[in-house]
């Protein structure tokens, strides 16, 4: 008997971290066997009891005027909205919301936790303008305080990563528009990534930027750095993240807080893959979350697929 088939679709780049032969392997133990979805002959290789995917940088693509990936994109919905059974992992209205900073920080700040004052969201402003006079009015508007992180507004791809510290007005004409930018935050150097995997969750712990707040910094020039090489798990140390002496060190997280806001997340962007940064104030014990990704790298989580496999199979509908 021929197993029910699982649909995947990865860019190049995350191609290259997917063990699609472990996948596989792990899926057929429940019943199902790995497609790599090919989208000129897409409708012949199904039907498909799931999908699992991440097609971030097409739907990008196709948000900038690209025929081509608009049309793979469509061809999925398309799929999916003639499949009401379908198990998408994940939804690309889900995706959608998290495919824009700005629109992220917003549904976070909007988040039942957030406005419990039980975890909070760094104030933060899209800048849309290189005119001084304008930035320092919009900032000072949205609360924003300096030192802050400016970002590009798009969430996903290499650019995503280059980042910067602006530390005074000066720094402003460093603002590379359209980006974001969110107040910086003490927290001793380390940040939290939390992995959710359906209602499950892992908690991994990754260096991260150095204490800014010291007045000693004021004057500073805007720092330019990238995420990446700050924060991934073979990060190597570097003067952006190793504290001195006299610094606040990093305090742990709150774990039952993670769990309740997992359970809230869940329900409010109707994802099953995605990550948290999460970072702990070291002066007042705020937990605050600074970003979220889909389909995040899972660095750490060994029996990744294995829990992936289970969620499929408890969710897929079966005819």
């Amino acid at each position: 008997m021929e197993l029910a088939k699982v649909g995947c679709w990865f860019s190049a780049k995350k191609k290259k971290k997917v063990n699609f032969a472990e996948f596989d392997s792990i899926l057929r133990k429940h019943g199902f066997q790995l497609v790599e979805i090919d989208f000129s002959n897409f409708e012949e290789q199904g039907p498909f009891v799931a999908i699992v995917h991440k097609i971030t940088d097409m739907m990008i693509e196709a948000m900038h005027g690209s025929e081509a990936a608009s049309r793979n994109v469509q061809r999925i919905q398309s799929y999916i909205d003639r499949n009401p059974r379908l198990l998408m992992i994940d939804p690309l209205e889900g995706i959608r919301k998290l495919l824009i900073r700005n629109e992220t920080y917003k549904l976070v700040e909007g988040s039942k936790h957030v406005k419990e004052s039980l975890i909070h969201s760094p104030t933060f402003t899209l800048l849309t303008s290189t005119n001084l006079d304008e930035l320092k009015q919009q900032i000072r508007s949205s609360n924003v305080k300096y030192p802050f992180v400016c970002k590009r507004n798009i969430a996903h791809g290499v650019e995503s990563h280059e980042m910067s510290i602006i530390f005074n007005e000066d720094g402003l004409s460093d603002v590379n528009p359209p980006c974001v930018v969110q107040t910086f935050i003490d927290h001793g150097a380390l940040l939290y990534k939390i992995f959710v995997i359906g209602t499950r969750y892992h908690i991994m712990k990754r260096p991260s930027l150095r204490n800014f707040s010291d007045t000693r910094w004021t004057n500073h020039p805007t720092i330019f750095f990238n995420s990446h090489n700050i924060s991934s798990c073979d990060s190597a140390p570097s003067k952006l993240s190793t504290l001195e002496d006299g610094d606040i060190p990093p305090r742990e997280i709150n774990e039952d807080l993670v769990n309740k806001l997992v359970q809230n997340f869940n329900q409010e962007i109707n994802m099953t893959l995605y990550g948290a940064d999460i970072i702990v104030c070291g002066t007042t014990g705020n937990h605050y979350i600074i970003d979220i990704n889909v389909f995040p790298g899972y660095d750490g989580v060994d029996d990744f697929y294995q829990q992936l496999s289970n969620h499929i199979s408890t969710h897929v509908q079966t005819p």
